[in-house]
């Protein structure tokens, strides 16, 4: 029964609301570990969080309305940003106008850098900011929503808002963080269910059917019930879908062939790719096994902006079934090479397919769809990790013969759009111009050769070069300024001199091959990313150049650009001798049939390399002897914190004693049954075990004058009990043999008993 006056305790029910919280939202803001290198994050988010709750719940205590708390709210988390990220700015504790324009700056810079770096990135006062900001504006719309809406449930919005956002930046799979975000969740659901209960009334009924004391559940055979299903759902959760066929393996039906969003590579290459290649954590983007090392390329971009090259329009507007070509893509007199490429998707987040140029067959159990415009290939979908398919591609043998001589590309229409300059900046078209002439470059060949040496020559390869993250005129200020930067740069300046001069061009934009690692695998990374240009010849189509001068090695200058290579049949070489035939690039030592087959298969391969640790069931059974080898630990801690509690009081001493001997006792197989008293229980043991079980009797009396007398037993009873406790359990488990006591040990049973309610 229940009356309608509130409920006793609610301030000691707050203290365990604002516990299960502050955990709760503990557990969302570890997520935030996939988007830092390190974690030294980690601090001041805590600490932030841990002075908004507290904020919070004195502004309560204060009894202050909802818009002064909110304004109170906004000045602490600048008192406490500052105190944490910007000390020196302080007077003593209280933030000066230096504060505030050195918190205005950083959040500033912050937002600038969050649009140029990729996830994980290092951590910095400006980041670090900006996560302090979001934790503190989550942790008050928790709190509002916990205590002064007291709606609990609610409050796992804002919390789960925060758990959900890291994976959207950087999308990876949940980790260990997960359990403590659900077991802080399971929290406020419990008090959820609380504070509905609280509503109808004060309970005044038995102690045996009231709702318990803090955590504990009423006392019922129902709750004893629900406590036993509890334990067994969760233990076919973690044991049955391992058992199951098919478990960990790829869907036999996949529905998910709705258009995605390409966020492995934004059409921005400035963003793109600079986010890639100065990322701090060199990421696999995906594997592959191929007959010969060529770079790999996602899609072209075909229109300058006056900044970046960008697609002329939408590249899914124009997607079409592809047919085994990409129309304009190179000359069909040209010699080829095949080339064959098996391809796994790793951590590559895109929606373009990365392929060798030029393919003409591509396989991956579903239909492929090209954009003839920009040279891309798709499925329609983002890539997920694991995905694979096989492509062949015809690689044309381009020799500087098949791109001398004059040109006149007035007479090809479809180029023009190759040549347009728009609003390019004079100081980079007399510099182009300049180039041209300085080297009596009177073909196309010869000004994209004296345009590529130009830039290997005289400018260096520099991943960070501020003076290029931002802002316009990007393209000049590294050609009269900077004189260093990275692919991008370098892409775009070939592309636009060219274009000057008038060459058509196009950027182009992907990976270098990427490094081999065990059984001839190219292991191709976010290190790899890379942007080159592509110019057009009318006898050899779109062909690439590289000026970009990186030293690593990792990028292959193209045969016929190189001072041997490009010299034609009969002219001589730099030491006056003729020039040797164009050589083809090396294979990989084992090269690979067009059809690929199990032997050779990736996915294959890594099924077969794996341990018996990755067999389902093993660990299945791991995940249950786990939950077995806590079971000791977790009663062991329940108990100390039972004679905790209990300590202050010696009748709740003694029948604290009592208990934890029943329950081991419960444990081992010689429990209490249910109509028996204590007194007839303590008999029937006594029959059974004799002499050993005399401290049990003992124990049994004083827990029956403890419960039933009137006055309240003396503290050198509770001693007493104590001793009696350990010595009852110690006689007993002797009598037992080690399995009942390897059994009373590992059991669960006593975990979900109920303990007895002291009577206050």
């Amino acid at each position: 029964m229940a009356t309608t006056d509130s409920p006793p305790g609610a301030r000691n029910t707050d203290y365990a609301q604002a516990l299960a919280l502050a955990g709760l939202l503990a557990g969302a803001s570890l997520s935030l570990s996939r988007l830092y290198v390190g974690n030294r994050w980690l601090l001041p988010t805590w600490l932030t969080m841990a002075a908004a709750l507290g904020l919070a719940a004195l502004l309560r205590r204060l009894g202050l309305g909802q818009l002064l708390s909110l304004a109170a709210m906004a000045a602490g988390f600048v008192v406490v940003a500052g105190i944490l990220l910007f000390p020196h700015t302080l007077l003593v504790i209280v933030p000066t106008a230096e504060t505030l324009s050195e918190m205005a700056g950083a959040a500033s810079t912050a937002l600038t850098a969050v649009s140029e770096q990729a996830a994980p990135v290092g951590v910095t006062a400006e980041f670090v900011l900006l996560t302090c900001a979001g934790a503190w504006a989550v942790t008050t719309a928790a709190d509002g929503l916990a205590f002064r809406a007291r709606q609990p449930l609610l409050a796992l919005i804002p919390a789960l808002g925060l758990f959900v956002f890291p994976a959207v930046v950087k999308p990876a799979s949940p980790a260990w963080y997960t359990t403590w975000f659900l077991l802080g969740a399971a929290g406020l659901l419990l008090f959820e269910g609380r504070a509905r209960l609280a509503t109808w009334g004060r309970w005044v009924s038995s102690a045996r059917s009231r709702p318990g004391v803090g955590w504990r559940l009423p006392l019922t055979p129902a709750a004893s019930t629900g406590r036993w299903l509890a334990l067994g759902a969760g233990l076919l959760a973690l044991t049955v879908p391992g058992l199951l066929p098919g478990y960990g393996q790829r869907a036999v039906l996949d529905f998910r062939e709705g258009a995605g969003s390409d966020t492995g590579v934004a059409l921005n290459p400035f963003i793109s790719l600079r986010t890639r290649l100065t990322s701090q954590e060199d990421v696999p983007m995906f594997k592959a096994r191929t007959t010969r090392r060529e770079r790999w390329r996602l899609m072209v971009y075909d229109r300058f902006d006056g900044t970046d090259f960008a697609p002329s329009r939408e590249p899914r507007s124009g997607l079409a079934p592809f047919r085994g070509q990409i129309t304009g893509e190179q000359d069909p007199d040209l010699p080829v090479d095949q080339v064959s490429q098996s391809i796994e998707i790793q951590e590559l987040g895109s929606f373009w397919l990365p392929a060798v140029t030029a393919p003409v067959q591509v396989d991956a159990g579903r239909r492929v769809l090209a954009n003839q415009t920009f040279a891309s290939l798709t499925i329609n979908q983002r890539l997920r990790k694991g995905f694979e398919y096989t492509v062949i591609s015809q690689v044309p043998r381009v020799e500087a013969a098949d791109l001398a001589g004059p040109v006149d590309y007035r007479t090809h229409l479809e180029i023009q759009p190759y040549l347009q300059t728009g609003n390019l900046d004079p100081a980079v078209r007399q510099q182009a111009d300049t180039v041209v002439e300085g080297k009596n470059a009177d073909t196309p060949f010869k000004k994209a050769l004296a345009i590529q040496d130009y830039l290997r020559e005289n400018f260096r390869y520099n991943l960070n070069v501020p003076a290029l993250s931002a802002g316009g005129n990007q393209l000049r200020r590294f050609l009269t300024e900077v004189r260093a930067g990275y692919c991008e740069q370098f892409a775009i300046a070939m592309a636009m001199m060219a274009r000057q001069v008038g060459v058509p061009s196009r950027v182009a934009v992907g990976f270098t091959s990427g490094e081999v690692i065990d059984n001839d695998y190219l292991q191709v990374t976010t290190h790899d990313a890379h942007a080159w240009p592509e110019l057009w010849f009318p006898d050899a189509g779109w062909v690439p150049f590289e000026p970009t001068p990186r030293a690593d090695g990792t990028v292959a200058v193209p045969v016929y650009t190189t001072p041997s290579g490009r010299l034609l049949t009969g002219e001589a070489g730099p030491d006056n001798q003729p020039a040797s035939p164009t050589p083809t690039p090396t294979p990989l030592e084992r090269a690979r049939s067009p059809e690929p087959n199990a032997a050779d298969d990736p996915a294959a391969g890594s099924q077969s390399g794996n341990g018996w640790l990755r067999r389902p069931v093993v660990q299945a059974g791991l995940a249950v002897l786990l939950l077995v080898a806590l079971v000791p630990g977790v009663k062991w801690a329940r108990n100390g914190l039972a004679r905790r509690r209990a300590g202050h009081r010696p009748r709740d001493a003694v029948a604290e004693s009592y208990t934890e001997v029943t329950s081991w006792a419960r444990d081992a197989g010689i429990g209490r049954r249910r109509a028996e008293t204590p007194a007839a229980y303590a008999r029937r043991l006594r029959d059974d075990f004799a002499g050993d079980a005399d401290p049990l009797v003992e124990l049994t009396g004083l827990f029956e004058r403890a419960e039933y007398a009137a006055a309240e037993p003396e503290s050198d009873q509770a001693h007493r009990a104590r001793r009696l406790a350990r010595t009852a359990r110690s006689r007993l488990s002797g009598r037992l043999g080690w399995r009942r006591r390897l059994v009373a040990a590992v059991s669960p049973r006593s975990l979900f008993a109920p303990r007895p309610v002291a009577r206050h």
